[in-house]
């Protein structure tokens, strides 16, 4: 997504560039760890086609082999920094958040839902409502809210994306979700 896009909405596919507001650990300006992702104007027909409603709560599901791909592909940036960051990025960190992933499930989930629904600029928000801003997530005692936070702590900010999928499960909708990494778009 070179074009400079925040977000973009298809039928059954849409991507979502994570902002340095929303990562919590590799932040790299200012921004201050909005725990909500934005998710565009809830005047552009595509997004609340994609969602269903304006008012929606989705299952994401995440697979542990996509996050171990994805923290491949930044190796080299948690290596050699092109942004400043404000805490610490190095293969030590990168090493200890691969290893944390390994011993996960392969299948990890939590649930997108919209909050600030009267925002009067007519932004959309989302997140995991579970998720209340903890300092020690277990997967074990609290795994929605750690799934999603798993998101905030390892993605690069600006070059990282998170690609939703519909997938529909027994009739219900589900989003198949994925975090990707492309270099070239900042």
């Amino acid at each position: 997504m070179r074009d400079g896009v925040n977000f973009r909405y298809e039928d059954d596919w849409a991507t979502i560039r994570l902002a340095d507001s929303f990562v919590r650990e590799n932040k790299a300006g200012s921004g201050s760890g909005e725990a909500c992702l934005y998710l565009g104007s809830i005047n552009d027909p595509n997004l609340v086609s994609f969602y269903g409603s304006p008012d929606f709560s989705l299952k994401c599901v995440m697979m542990r082999d996509d996050l171990i791909e994805y923290l491949d592909s930044v190796k080299e940036e948690y290596a050699r920094h092109r942004f400043n960051y404000r805490d610490e990025v190095s293969l030590q960190t990168w090493t200890a958040k691969y290893n944390e992933i390994s011993l996960l499930p392969p299948e990890l989930f939590f649930y997108l839902t919209r909050k600030r629904q009267f925002d009067k600029h007519g932004r959309v928000y989302a997140q995991e409502l579970e998720y209340k801003r903890p300092s020690n997530l277990s997967y074990e005692k609290y795994p929605r809210a750690y799934s999603y936070d798993l998101i905030r702590r390892i993605a690069i900010p600006e070059v990282s994306y998170l690609m939703f999928s519909k997938v529909t499960d027994n009739g219900d909708i589900q989003l198949h979700t994925r975090l990707f990494y492309d270099p070239e778009s900042f």
